[in-house]
């Protein structure tokens, strides 16, 4: 996998694809974005990216969707800097994009209308 490395620094940069720090290329990690789990086939280029430590460490095993939603900015820097992903991956981190975000602290005004009706708890009296 040492020549994907190579390719993928060359690339892609420096860059972390999920926080965007820019990082000394000896630390640089690489990442499966689909988590692997002992796969060889997982180990294409089309599946790897590079990133900091802190973020391959945090990520582990996780299902990429899962990972992108709890910061969407991830989503975005994995767009950018993992232009070479496969089709499905670059539109699976569309997709997290596209999802609506929950505000959780209660305060109705910053939820969007068309997401209030999978709250548990809140009804927005349709189909009643």
């Amino acid at each position: 996998m040492e020549g994907n490395r190579e390719w993928l620094l060359e690339h892609q940069g420096p860059h972390c694809a999920y926080c965007g720090k820019t990082i000394n290329a000896e630390a640089a990690t690489l990442d499966h974005v689909r988590p692997r789990k002992g796969q060889k086939a997982y180990d294409r280029l089309d599946n790897l990216v590079i990133c900091c430590r802190e973020c391959n460490a945090a990520k582990a095993d996780m299902p990429m969707v899962s990972w992108l939603l709890q910061k969407k900015s991830r989503a975005v820097f994995l767009l950018e800097y993992g232009q070479h992903l496969s089709d499905s991956l670059k539109e699976s981190a569309r997709h997290a994009l596209d999802r609506p975000m929950i505000d959780l602290t209660g305060k109705e005004s910053a939820v969007p209308a068309t997401s209030l009706r999978f709250r548990r708890g809140k009804s927005t009296g349709r189909g009643r």
